[in-house]
């Protein structure tokens, strides 16, 4: 789907891993992304030490070592939410486009179903803190934002906490609005499969190529 791009030797794609993930499972999507002529960047970050505020603290200081002219952000999940700090608390970071998967910028119901079960509160860590409970910045709408959600609603979440057939699986598709996001799409794919996913990649690519994800 997407052309092969050849970018500037001082241009990369950062990209930012969800809850209960390190930058490594990125690297799938990473490689992907490199195939397709891309530069790109896996980070990590500690959600449960750390609010999203404070990881979006660290993600400035990494991209800043990066020492790249233009920088493109692909944050998936929770990433999504950091992603959103980010640019909240540095606005004259110099961000070219943006990449939200499947992230649940309005608050996720699955994290408030795990929430109120004291036993397994512990797991979302510090990540609840104006992210996935709710409280996430609003998008400024300065720069291109694509929004890629899934509908394929499989995985041990789906079935433990239903969270309706607009969903997948994990997150639903009105957690996932932005009121002034450039273009969305909606792929037949669950919520971890995403970052896996050719057809997701090959959507991301064309975002970060033309600024939206049809021609």
């Amino acid at each position: 789907m997407a052309r092969r791009v050849m970018p500037a030797p001082d241009q990369v794609t950062v990209l930012v891993h969800g809850i209960w993930m390190q930058g490594v499972m990125m690297r799938v999507m990473g490689k992907m992304l490199e195939a397709r002529g891309f530069r790109t960047h896996s980070v990590s970050y500690d959600f449960l030490k750390n609010t999203p505020e404070e990881n979006a603290d660290s993600l400035y200081r990494e991209i800043g070592e990066l020492g790249a002219r233009r920088v493109n952000l692909v944050g998936h999940s929770l990433g999504g939410i950091v992603i959103l700090h980010l640019l909240h608390r540095y606005p004259e970071i110099d961000i070219d486009k943006v990449v939200l998967i499947g992230s649940p910028v309005r608050g996720s119901y699955v994290a408030r179903r795990v929430y109120d079960t004291p036993a397994l509160r512990p797991l979302l860590g510090r990540s609840i803190e104006k992210g996935l409970l709710g409280g996430a910045p609003e998008f400024s709408g300065k720069r291109p934002l694509g929004i890629i959600t899934g509908s394929g609603n499989l995985g041990i979440s789906a079935l433990l906490y239903p969270s309706g057939d607009d969903s997948d699986g994990v997150v639903r598709e009105s957690e996932t609005l932005i009121d002034n996001a450039t273009d969305r799409v909606r792929l037949p794919l669950s919520h971890s499969t995403m970052i896996f996913s050719r057809e997701c990649t090959d959507y991301v690519a064309r975002f970060l190529s033309l600024g939206r994800f049809r021609e």
